[in-house]
């Protein structure tokens, strides 16, 4: 998976991934072009687990 014909890999993007109930940006991960993060992470500011979706 993510092998190319030419048997290079697909180049992956830098995202930081922010909390959708403060915003706070507490991950940061890879993602490939083609897709949209969005990852039950634990959110160190609400204390809680919550929904992070990717950022920039």
């Amino acid at each position: 998976m993510g092998e190319q014909a030419g048997g290079w890999r697909a180049a992956r993007i830098a995202v930081s991934l922010a909390c959708r109930e403060c915003k706070s940006r507490n991950y940061k991960t890879t993602k490939a072009p083609d897709q949209v993060v969005s990852l039950k992470k634990f959110c160190k500011q609400c204390k809680k687990h919550t929904v992070h979706d990717e950022t920039k």
